[in-house]
């Protein structure tokens, strides 16, 4: 089972940059936006399933210096629009 979360970051001021280089690193993330709003930093990630969540969100987002807070959205289900 596929998991696809979105991780919504508020960044210390002037270190956007150096987060987004961050995650851009991270294999499992599909986009990242920087945002303007109660959010900095929107990531995109598909994983194989929750403890891969876990051990990421534990032991590599947290890691990430100049983050501030972060809430992770767990996707339960992803509708396709027509084009």
């Amino acid at each position: 089972m596929t998991v696809t979360a979105y991780i919504f970051c508020k960044v210390e001021m002037g270190r956007i940059q150096q987060v987004v280089d961050m995650f851009r690193k991270i294999e499992v993330a599909t986009s990242v936006a920087v945002t303007t709003g109660e959010y900095d930093v929107i990531v995109r990630v598909k994983l194989p399933d929750l403890e891969a969540l876990y051990e990421l969100t534990v032991n590599q987002v947290c890691k990430i210096p100049g983050l501030e807070e972060t809430t992770t959205a767990l996707v339960t289900h992803e509708i396709p629009l027509p084009k």
